[in-house]
């Protein structure tokens, strides 16, 4: 069946109106998200041809049944960035690189804006001579004179200012009784709807966007540069004895911090009851910037012919070294982060350092394969922009909200309780905030005991109890109000342990 691409639009518009009008998200989240994808394969079939666009129109399908799962704001945003992208990747070449197709989705959405209302004309594709443009340029200065005058006869005589504003308020009147007939909200979540739902009638065409990305290589080739420049490139001898010397150096250095985080961190590290600052929120943030760093300096070096000197192999030995210290470094990274998690609990943070910390390794990765097959920067950015994009669905498989509240108050032992943080968890933890008197005289005794700046009473200086009772009791009112396109499974389940 082959429906004309403006009544797909408006089908699609008309069931976002139907999930979302008056409702908060929720299981219509995911009903959008399957009919979405759904309508795209079957309608769109040439989008799916290449793997990058198969990856992102899963990871569309996925957050959007995650959201329904979980609720997470995260998840809505990994979501909405999967539709940009698969806006982006609407083109006649495909795109193999999702920084390409980002970038060509701010050109492809006024496309898709210009063929919805495009796609309105006759099938027997009459040409019309007069475009919107003619028209503007036609009428401007007739109604730029017609106003000029009104204003003129205005400011000339009161009686024709008198009779103009009687007509305004006539008119003014008129359309006050028409929009007590219109639902503002429902036409502004008709309007959103349908800025989404253009994207079923987006046509394919070539971009400067595709047609760059069709173009790069992951090889990189030898350049033959001419003899002089504005800024002449340094004589690769030159350059190399740079390279060799700089990170002989650095690969030192870095092999002393190691030995230090080896012997001070890794295994001689006691925690004193300190709140841990140094080690973990400036020495983390400052170690993860050295590492970027580190990544910048390796693509500088060998981002040319460099890579092609007769004599490099003792500078690619040596980049590889510096490429497996920097992979150590983020093993150390990785242990402070744990340390921090091991004595104050988890928190959203700490969960995505782990998780960028894996992005750089991945990166590190992607650098020691550039360096030893001789690939472009086009591929290193193209990979780590493709794993970048999983990771982000791969945080969202997960409740991170129940996961901190059941680890936190758990590891009570050993771990400082931050209370206001663990109060102000989504509804989906409520039934792990929840804590009996019995529970907090026995988590309370056991951080004083344990935790040196811990003291008694925490638990009613914030009121912790109480705010939790008040908000589980909102909460199942909210619940019990609830359409059923709002539902999200992690406060059913949750509101199932309450009752």
């Amino acid at each position: 069946m082959n429906l004309p691409k403006y009544l797909v639009t408006l089908l699609a518009t008309l069931l976002f109106v139907l999930l979302f009008f008056e409702k908060s998200l929720g299981l219509n989240v995911a009903i959008y998200g399957v009919a979405t994808t759904v309508l795209l394969v079957s309608l769109k079939t040439s989008l799916f041809q290449s793997h990058i666009a198969k990856v992102v129109g899963v990871g569309f399908l996925l957050t959007s049944i995650l959201y329904f799962l979980f609720a997470s704001p995260f998840t809505l945003f990994v979501h909405i960035l999967s539709f940009v992208l698969l806006i982006g990747l609407h083109a006649s070449t495909a795109f193999r690189s999702l920084w390409y197709a980002f970038a060509n989705f701010f050109a492809n959405y006024g496309r898709a804006v210009s063929d919805f209302f495009s796609s309105f004309k006759s099938r027997k594709k009459r040409k019309s001579h007069i475009s919107l443009g003619k028209v503007a340029r036609v009428a401007f200065l007739p109604l730029f004179v017609i106003l000029l005058f009104l204003a003129l006869y205005s400011m000339g005589s009161s009686y024709f200012s008198d009779a103009l504003g009687h007509i305004g308020e006539v008119l003014g009147d008129f359309m006050a009784k028409v929009l007590k007939y219109i639902d503002i909200e429902a036409v502004l979540v008709a309007v959103l709807g349908l800025a989404i739902a253009v994207v079923h009638s987006l046509h394919y065409r070539p971009s400067s966007w595709s047609t760059a990305d069709s173009k790069a290589s992951d090889a990189l080739t030898r350049v033959r540069l001419k003899a002089f420049r504005h800024f002449r490139n340094l004589d690769l001898t030159i350059e190399y004895k740079s390279g060799l010397f700089l990170l002989s150096t650095l690969c030192a250095m870095l092999s002393i911090l190691l030995y230090l985080e080896i012997t001070n961190v890794w295994v001689g590290f006691e925690w004193g009851g300190e709140l841990l600052k140094e080690l973990v929120h400036e020495g983390t943030y400052i170690l993860i910037v050295a590492i970027l760093v580190s990544m910048g300096i390796t693509l500088y070096y060998f981002r040319k012919n460099l890579n092609f000197y007769a004599q490099n192999k003792t500078l690619k030995l040596l980049a590889h070294v510096w490429l497996g210290l920097n992979a150590l470094l983020v093993i150390s990274v990785v242990v402070r982060t744990l340390y921090y998690i091991e004595f104050f609990g988890l928190a959203y943070l700490r969960i995505g350092v782990l998780f960028f910390l894996l992005a750089c390794l991945v990166g590190l990765g992607t650098l020691a394969v550039k360096i030893y097959g001789v690939r472009s920067t086009y591929y290193v950015f193209r990979v780590n922009a493709l794993a970048g994009y999983i990771l982000l669905v791969v945080i969202c498989l997960f409740n991170w909200d129940g996961i901190i509240a059941k680890y936190n108050f758990k590891h009570y032992e050993s771990a400082f309780v931050h209370l206001p943080f663990m109060s102000d968890l989504s509804d989906k933890a409520l039934p792990y905030l929840q804590l009996t008197d019995e529970e907090v005289s026995q988590i309370e005794a056991k951080q004083v005991e344990e935790i040196p700046f811990a003291k008694r009473g925490y638990f009613n200086d914030i009121d912790y109890q109480n705010k939790i009772a008040n908000r589980i009791e909102k909460f199942k009112e909210k619940q019990s109000k609830r359409h059923w396109l709002e539902q999200v499974w992690a406060e059913d389940r949750a509101l199932q342990k309450l009752e």
